[in-house]
């Protein structure tokens, strides 16, 4: 060692809160874009650092294989088109008739999650600077918590009382051992109109 102090050239952060949660989602949308990759770099420029820098290089290639970027290919172009565009006209929809969903299929593996929820957290950002980062629909005696995205994770085969306890997880809402569909729903709605989610 040359006495000169070598450190990780990228930060070793703890395990991020999961993204089912309000601060597990706030939390990614952050620091999602904060990971800087390895340098490009050539057998012979890789030959000249010392064994160390060579180790932390490769520990750095490590760490970028493990958090590859999105890549931006035709298919996340039309996915992020329709969704983007689903997600402004639903935020936007003052009737109470149904809003409209999007469907994203495909095999397993190939960034359909990690796709949507860049669009979703875009969409979030895009609309906390138009609201001042206040919640709009705000009440006298609620909370003024504004979560214009509610991120869930449920599987294949997600029933509604699921659905509903995944969304009540979600917002750390309180649910009871006992609760049946219409209480879950009711609970469900009270979260959505106190945090005012638009997506």
């Amino acid at each position: 060692m040359t006495g000169e102090m070598e450190t990780l050239p990228f930060v070793l952060t703890v395990p991020a809160p999961a993204r089912d949660t309000v601060a597990g989602w706030q939390h990614w949308c952050r620091t999602r874009k904060l990971f800087v990759p390895a340098p490009v770099m050539d057998r012979a420029a890789f030959g000249l650092l010392s064994r160390r820098k060579q180790m932390l290089h490769n520990l750095h290639r490590t760490a970028t294989h493990a958090n590859l970027q999105l890549l931006d290919t035709p298919m996340s172009r039309a996915v992020e088109k329709l969704l983007s565009g689903r997600i402004e006209t639903n935020a936007l929809k003052i009737k109470p008739t149904t809003r409209a969903g999007v469907m994203v299929s495909g095999g397993g593996y190939q960034g359909k999650t990690e796709c949507v929820c860049e669009i979703a957290a875009a969409f979030q950002e895009r609309w906390l600077a138009l609201n001042d980062y206040l919640n709009p629909d705000a009440r006298p005696g609620s909370r003024d918590l504004h979560i214009p995205v509610a991120y869930v994770q449920t599987p294949v085969t997600a029933k509604p009382k699921s659905t509903c306890k995944a969304i009540l997880n979600f917002f750390d809402a309180p649910l009871g051992p006992r609760m049946d569909l219409p209480d879950l729903i009711r609970q469900v709605a009270a979260s959505l109109r106190t945090t005012a989610p638009r997506s």
